[in-house]
């Protein structure tokens, strides 16, 4: 018989304790529902809230649109309507100032002459020659021929031209020792060259020694 009053009693302190436990989570879960459904109250109020200030908002945006439309109409209106008083600028007197220019006078360049190149098809302008002249003589003679043995006078005429700022073609009208003509030549070289030309003359008379 203790075994069962044991037993029994135990299964309904089991019994007690399972019931305890499932009337404390129902508690918990109920609880937990109202604080849920309080929450969901409180966002939509929120959301409710938020939608009526943007409505607010928008109305807000619209009568301040229109009060701005009207307002330049307004302005617009009375500009239409002012009529302005006339504007007078006065012209600054300028004083009369005469420009007197004496004319420069007039350079004429030189216009060279052209003459056709039927090879170049160019017109070719004739550019004046430079005037050359026959060398002078800046050395005596005689040092020239005081070594060349003289027998008899010689008077003779020397055709010589200029090549290349180099004597050239020498020639004498008259037969002469050959030592005289080489101390001629020499004695031509020794003048002052400037530029080319040719059939320079030079007369000559040497006296016997």
């Amino acid at each position: 018989m203790k075994i069962v009053t044991t037993l029994i009693a135990l299964l309904t302190l089991v019994v007690g304790t399972n019931i305890f436990i499932r009337v404390q989570e129902q508690d918990r879960l109920d609880t937990a529902l109202l604080l849920l459904d309080e929450r969901i109250n409180s966002n939509q109020t929120t959301i409710t809230n938020i939608e009526d200030y943007m409505v607010d908002t928008a109305l807000d945006f619209e009568k301040m649109q229109y009060i701005m439309m009207d307002n330049i109409k307004d302005v617009a209106t009375s500009l239409e309507k002012h009529e302005h008083a006339p504007v007078y600028i006065e012209k600054p007197e300028v004083p009369v100032v005469k420009i007197t220019t004496e004319p420069e006078p007039v350079i004429k360049d030189d216009v060279l002459e052209r003459t056709y190149n039927p090879e170049t098809q160019l017109h070719v302008p004739n550019l004046p020659r430079p005037v050359v002249s026959c060398p002078q003589t800046n050395n005596r003679l005689g040092k020239f021929i005081e070594d060349v043995p003289l027998r008899r006078d010689y008077k003779f005429l020397v055709t010589y031209d200029i090549f290349n700022d180099t004597v050239s073609n020498v020639r004498f009208d008259k037969k002469l020792p050959s030592k005289l003509k080489t101390a001629m030549i020499k004695y031509i070289n020794s003048f002052t060259i400037k530029g080319d030309v040719k059939n320079c003359k030079l007369s000559i008379k040497v006296l016997e020694n």
